[in-house]
């Protein structure tokens, strides 16, 4: 549903048995759908969505992420997500993210920065004409910041690993939130255990196709904070990203 006066898509969720993790909390990577999914959903309700883009031969592509988590929804509960769309900047799309338990108590939220690629050339497109169908919601910012640019990882690489079936979206290339799932099977399972991510910032910078083969770099740059970059053979960075962890909560 969509709150005229204020511009906002809300959606109720329920966190499934697949949502979670061996603690029965909801992992970051299936945040990363929620908020995926109900961008989406708005798209299509504007008139600006998947299948509005297609006809026109072009589609949007998620370029920015930040995501902070205060506390991870378990399994069973309820949440709603609220999402809205900013003024855009340049060739970016700006999109936020909250997510609210129950009780009305803040578990966490995100912002976004989209662009539209014509399919054939993959060259960014001029918003206007898509943003003037827009309504925006308000310019507050959900988490206090909007996603920045994060710079290349200067680690080795730790893990390899191929992009397959169950990676790919209706686009041709490995969903957003897969890569953040690559990126934390890249943690040792004992890792997670006393650890949770309270913050993750991921640029998108080209695809991946089903087959590719990956390399994930990691280099920890500060306590508790952790630089990675996903590449191809040729060297080509897929996506740079920056967690911080803290404990994990029970």
């Amino acid at each position: 549903m969509v709150s005229k006066a204020e511009g906002i898509w809300t959606e109720e969720i329920r966190v499934h048995s697949y949502d979670v993790d061996f603690g029965s909390h909801t992992t970051l990577e299936a945040i990363c759908r929620f908020f995926l999914e109900a961008a989406w959903n708005h798209a299509e309700a504007l008139g600006v969505g998947f299948g509005e883009l297609a006809q026109q031969h072009r589609l949007w592509v998620l370029a920015r992420l930040v995501i902070k988590v205060q506390r991870y929804p378990g399994w069973g509960d309820l949440v709603r997500l609220n999402t809205w769309p900013r003024a855009a900047k340049g060739i970016f799309a700006l999109r936020e993210f909250e997510l609210i338990d129950a009780a009305g108590n803040h578990l966490g939220g995100g912002s976004s920065a989209w662009v539209v690629l014509d399919q054939a050339s993959k060259k960014p497109q001029r918003l206007e004409k898509i943003i003037e169908r827009i309504r925006t919601g308000p310019e507050r910012l959900a988490v206090g910041q909007e996603p920045s640019k994060v710079p290349p990882c200067p680690g080795e690489a730790m893990v390899t690993r191929t992009a397959r079936y169950s990676d790919v979206d209706p686009n041709g290339h490995v969903n957003s939130g897969r890569y953040i799932g690559w990126l934390l099977d890249s943690y040792p399972s004992d890792f997670h255990k006393s650890h949770q991510v309270q913050l993750v910032e991921v640029n998108y910078l080209d695809e991946t196709r089903g087959g590719e083969a990956i390399a994930i770099r990691s280099q920890e740059t500060a306590q508790g904070t952790w630089s990675h970059e996903i590449d191809k053979p040729d060297g080509t960075a897929v996506c740079r990203a920056r967690m911080i962890w803290g404990t994990r909560r029970e």
